[in-house]
């Protein structure tokens, strides 16, 4: 197909080789480059399509913005305000999260500009499709798009029409990796949200999406506050699932608390908000940076989840992201049976790394040869509930008691304090989950889905907090009548040690074809490789000796541990560590799917703010039962 270019034609070309249009004879070609393919939009100021670069093996997709304004009286000064817009684009196209401008010409008397096609949705369709936003992905949006208004606004552009249409979630990583799969990436800098600032000088016209815009840009004086309004107005949208239109009452004020239904929205970000989207310019935030330094203020433990008015039980339906009461650290109930059920064997191909030198000297080179052999485990399976008619179950691994030490040995590369003093760790045994909890077994039991890598209900649930995965467990003992839980931190590492004292459970290094990681990043003797994108389905690749799989990299994976700074009062029965230390951040462990290698590393620790989530953290599960 070839989209005909002249506005007075719109002939749709069955063949893609066309040089001319087979109805006007117009050229198809801009720059006998470019080809349009399809409309994406039109306004009064031009039109949008979808288009190819055929100067370019691969014929990659682009964006081709074609200007011809409608009121003609006007045209000198909107082309040159068109051409002042391509400058503009060219200087902000160099943001990683703003499309690049690949060229602006000029053909049969029209200007066209030429655009990076970013692969993703836009967060309406994303609203529409799974529903109101969480806080977390509230979050997420927030701590992309702020830097990217602050570059913008440091370079004297306001964009003017901030909206969950213009901004996209991308589907794959940017083509220099310099942005990930799930990114937000803001769109439309065009020429018809430039050029129509020439109508602002007369009264009743505005700039913008009349449901997203702020007063003062109503009354055509747009500053770069006013970008923020709209911003914070998209959040309110997403978080309620309910027009801008009526979250205000006659009065003018806002009262979108009221729509929240079953969401809930801690204090901090509440404030941030309300402080966002303040009618007065002067009561708002002045720039993008300032309400970063706020945004700081959430992974602070003193601040209390709002709980909105009309919002149903939280034991009506369970609700990602919200920030819960954690219930894990009780006593589990004396009516709740911990009698394991009978077990039954599987078998599963565990792998090992051998590193092999060749040569000698500094000439030597290394080369890695993955081993696999077939070992029996020992678990039983837990019913999570039914999913379009199919069961969903888990499957819990036996793991059996034994020593080990915890941390790592000081001459192991990447080494860090953190993960000392090294002391001898007994652990009783114990059932942990064969994978990490998929986006699948979250849906089936808590009834929505917060992940950003969407499409495979076998990838691992991610965005989810500390706090939400007590959730999760409190759902499933309910269920089950089993006292499942997270992991200790010492759990964890001995299931992930499986036996092994090595940097990995694999050996001393790792590989690409072992799990997934950021392998451009490589460990000790290992090739460089390719960053990942995103999550990979579980079990994807080999699992270690104890059957457990992904246990390196993926997601990061929550434990039930305060943080402290090293082991030095670490309990030495495996329990966890909740005494003391850092309360708000608990630990994670694992490494993920955009970390290097050494952060997937055996004895590798972090923490995160228990009440927030990422696309890189999400857990298994644990249980201790009695043996019948």
């Amino acid at each position: 197909m070839s989209q005909c270019l002249n506005p007075n034609c719109n002939y749709q070309n069955p063949e893609r080789s066309l040089k001319f249009c087979q109805q006007c004879g117009s050229i198809l070609k801009i720059g006998d480059r470019y080809r349009a393919i399809k409309i994406l939009g039109q306004g009064g100021f031009g039109r949008t399509f979808i288009g190819i670069d055929e100067a370019l093996p691969s014929c990659p997709a682009c964006v081709i913005k074609q200007f011809f304004p409608a009121d003609l009286g006007s045209a000198a000064k909107a082309a040159e305000l068109f051409q002042q817009e391509a400058i503009r684009l060219d200087d902000l196209g160099k943001y990683p999260q703003i499309p690049t401008l690949f060229a602006h010409l000029e053909q049969d008397g029209r200007q066209y500009l030429i655009q990076e096609f970013i692969d993703g949705q836009d967060l309406l369709k994303e609203l529409q499709e799974q529903g109101a936003f969480s806080e977390a992905k509230i979050r997420m949006l927030l701590a992309d798009l702020l830097p990217i208004l602050q570059f913008i606004h440091d370079r004297n552009v306001i964009h003017r029409d901030i909206k969950p249409e213009n901004i996209i979630r991308r589907r794959l990583p940017s083509t220099s990796g310099a942005v990930a799969a799930g990114s937000h990436v803001l769109v439309d800098f065009g020429a018809a949200k430039y050029v129509s600032t020439s109508a602002l000088m007369q009264t009743g016209t505005s700039i913008g999406s009349a449901v997203y815009i702020a007063p003062e840009q109503v009354r055509g004086k747009a500053i770069f506050a006013s970008d923020l309004y709209s911003l914070g107005v998209t959040c309110i949208h997403l978080l309620t699932n309910v027009s801008p239109f009526e979250l205000m009452d006659m009065d003018g004020m806002w009262v979108w608390r009221n729509f929240l239904g079953n969401n809930s929205v801690s204090s901090t970000l509440s404030q941030i908000l309300d402080r966002l989207i303040i009618a007065a310019p002067s009561q708002r935030y002045q720039t993008a940076q300032a309400v970063l330094n706020d945004l700081k203020n959430l992974s602070s433990s003193s601040h209390q989840a709002y709980v909105p008015r009309f919002a149903r039980p939280r034991n009506q339906k369970a609700i990602a992201k919200t920030n819960i009461t954690p219930i894990s650290n009780k006593t589990p109930s004396p009516s709740i049976p911990a009698i394991a059920p009978s077990l039954s064997q599987f078998s599963f191909e565990m792998a090992t790394v051998a590193v092999n030198r060749i040569g000698i000297g500094k000439f030597a080179k290394f080369q890695l040869q993955v081993n696999t052999k077939q070992r029996i485990g020992h678990f039983y399976i837990e019913t999570l509930g039914n999913f379009q008619g199919k069961p969903i179950s888990l499957e819990m691994v036996h793991i059996p008691a034994g020593k080990f030490y915890i941390g790592s040995p000081t001459n192991e590369m990447e080494h860090s304090d953190e993960e000392t003093p090294r002391h001898a760790i007994d652990i009783p045994p114990f059932f942990i989950s064969r994978f990490p909890i998929t986006q699948r077994q979250w849906k089936v039991l808590m009834d929505n889905n917060p992940a950003i890598f969407i499409g495979n209900g076998d990838r691992p649930v991610e965005s989810v907090s500390w706090e939400d995965v007590q959730s999760f467990c409190q759902k499933l003992i309910e269920r089950s009548g089993k006292p499942y839980r997270l992991p200790s931190e010492s759990e964890w590492e001995y299931a992930c040690r499986a036996g092994t004292l090595t940097a990995f459970s694999f050996g001393e290094t790792i590989a690409a074809n072992l799990a997934t990681y950021n392998a451009s990043e490589p460990y000790k003797y290992a090739p460089k490789g390719i960053a990942s994108a995103s999550t990979t389905e579980v079990g994807s690749y080999p699992s270690n000796a104890f059957g457990l799989h992904d246990m390196h990299g993926n997601v990061w994976e929550w434990c039930e541990d305060n943080w402290h700074d090293d082991y030095d009062l670490l309990p030495k029965d495996g329990s966890a560590w909740t005494k003391g230390g850092d309360r708000s951040c608990r630990i994670v462990r694992g490494g993920s799917w955009r970390d290097p290698a050494h952060y997937c590393r055996s004895a590798k620790r972090s923490k995160n703010p228990a009440n927030q989530g990422d696309r890189c953290t999400g857990f298994r599960i644990a249980v201790t039962l009695a043996m019948p």
